[in-house]
């Protein structure tokens, strides 16, 4: 049966704001009351993930908990950095800590898709109290490489397929509907949101420095972070209570190759650790299944954790 959240796919623009962060335009969204749920998308500067991609959610979510969503720094409707040499992890990790800084956000239940899994991971280690709890959302980033699997061969495949010239709705649609075991989360609101970021005059800069130097700061400064953060789960554990959800037919993310060896990682050190696996469901698991994944988050989050003995 077809989910009642696909009719209703939308933003809500009272619900949405803009801030400055270091001079860094930033957009973010805000809705509902209780302990705070930070949602963290994924992608890099000059993708087209954005916070509208947990619009099939926000609702559920906010029904249970004070739900902030923000864009990353260089995507979305938030600018980039003026210079590649600028396009590095720290520069998203520090926009991030500032923005939750700026909105007295802490002690909250912090929740990270593909990219945004290990910066969600990132800001539970190196900010002591931000985080109550965290969630791992299909984030191949955060986990090891497997010699089977070429991590960007996916995406590599579906730039070769996008047409030259501007943006267009057939254009900005190719990347979600490959993730997709049914594209139906895919909606005509949804590809013209992401067709209007692509269209923003600073997206297209952002794309131009990507390619004239970004892109190679970008994995230059990623990996010895991911690294790091490996180091510190195999020997310390994460911090607080971690639930990973992940699509069972994710394509760009694989559940055997990177979700259970994530899982097994994580749940050595991790005592208060759990694997959530929703079948039917590619790589943007909260939009193809946003009830399941909306019970799964609320459950975990909403559990009343004691205190480490």
């Amino acid at each position: 049966m077809e989910s009642a959240a696909f009719a209703r796919d939308s933003l809500d623009a009272r619900k949405t704001h803009f801030v400055e962060i270091d001079g860094i335009r930033t957009r973010y969204y805000e809705d509902g009351a209780g302990e705070p749920l930070v949602l963290i998308h994924g992608g890099n500067y000059g993708s087209l993930y954005s916070l509208d991609a947990w619009s099939l959610v926000l609702d559920a979510l906010a029904a249970r908990f004070h739900v902030y969503a923000f864009d990353k720094l260089g995507q979305g409707y938030t600018d980039a950095p003026s210079d590649p040499d600028g396009f590095t992890f720290a520069a998203v990790w520090r926009h991030a800590d500032r923005l939750l800084e700026r909105l007295n956000i802490q002690d909250a239940h912090l929740v990270g898709h593909s990219r945004g899994g290990l910066l969600a991971a990132w800001l539970a280690f190196e900010r002591p109290g931000l985080a109550r709890s965290l969630v791992v959302v299909d984030s191949q980033t955060l986990a090891a490489d497997d010699p089977s699997f070429s991590p960007g061969k996916f995406y590599q495949e579906i730039e070769a397929r996008t047409p030259p010239g501007p943006p267009s709705a057939a254009s900005v649609r190719l990347e979600p509907d490959a993730q997709s075991f049914s594209t139906r989360h895919v909606t005509e609101d949804f590809v013209a949101r992401m067709l209007a970021i692509a269209e923003l005059p600073k997206s297209e800069a952002c794309l131009r420095l990507w390619r004239q130097g970004g892109q190679a700061t970008w994995y230059t400064t990623l990996e010895p972070v991911r690294a790091e953060a490996l180091r510190r789960i195999d020997t310390l554990g994460l911090p607080v209570p971690t639930l990973v959800i992940w699509g069972y037919n994710d394509v760009s993310a694989l559940l055997t190759l990177h979700g259970l060896p994530l899982f097994s990682r994580i749940a050595a050190r991790t005592p208060r650790s759990e694997l959530h696996v929703i079948n039917e469901a590619g790589h943007y698991v909260f939009r193809e299944q946003p009830e399941a994944f909306a019970r799964a988050v609320s459950t975990f989050c909403g559990a009343d954790w004691p205190a480490e003995p």
